[in-house]
């Protein structure tokens, strides 16, 4: 077996390196120079088309975009490692929560940081429109009351134990109160991030 992730720290692939590291995996982390434009090389775009970070080569085989690198590491090796469920409703949960956390979760709290917030990542205050920031807040609380509910009586997503479902969720959490998106008026979504964000595996991350 051979694994290459090709990324940079502090992006998307952060979160690749974190699932690697929680699967226990041997890689080859190749660090893609961003200020010398190496993800738009022919070589880069050659695993990637995007020309963006992460990329992933599996023996032999090229991945690209975050949320399909790590629905592939989850059904080749979680299942083995108990970091996802093989089949049934649990299977059928864990790609529903892994997709909402890109789709929903990510979408709507990212718009709120651009538009809602006051952030160095937010657009221009002339570009920003009120509509769309509240908009993107509104959805974005109506999925964190979602998240509440569903750690009602559980440690994690699925249940007692850490899961490849917890990662990509508390990625974009992490992220998201770096930059002011509050959590605050939530028990349960406050302690579950605390608990991923103190797993040894993150701390082994760029």
């Amino acid at each position: 077996m051979a694994i290459r992730l090709l990324s940079w720290p502090q992006s998307s692939g952060s979160r690749i390196q974190w699932a690697l590291e929680e699967l226990g995996l041997p890689y080859e982390y190749e660090r893609i120079d961003r200020d010398k434009m190496e993800h738009k090389s022919p070589e880069y775009r050659a695993i990637n088309p995007n020309g963006k970070v992460p990329a992933l080569v599996d023996d032999g085989e090229p991945y690209f975009e975050s949320l399909a690198i790590l629905l592939h590491l989850a059904e080749k090796y979680g299942t083995t490692k108990g970091l996802w469920p093989a089949r049934g409703t649990e299977r059928a949960e864990a790609l529903s929560w892994t997709v909402w956390a890109a789709t929903e979760l990510w979408a709507y709290m990212i718009q709120y940081l651009y538009h809602g917030l006051d952030t160095p990542i937010s657009f221009a205050k002339a570009q920003r429109s009120k509509a769309a920031g509240a908009w993107s807040r509104a959805n974005f609380s109506q999925h964190l009351d979602m998240l509440e509910q569903r750690l009602q009586g559980r440690n994690y997503v699925m249940g007692s134990a850490f899961t490849l479902v917890d990662l990509p969720i508390a990625s974009v959490l992490r992220f998201g109160t770096r930059f002011g998106a509050s959590i605050d008026g939530r028990p349960n979504v406050g302690a579950w991030l605390a608990r991923c964000v103190a797993r040894p595996a993150l701390q082994r991350v760029e």
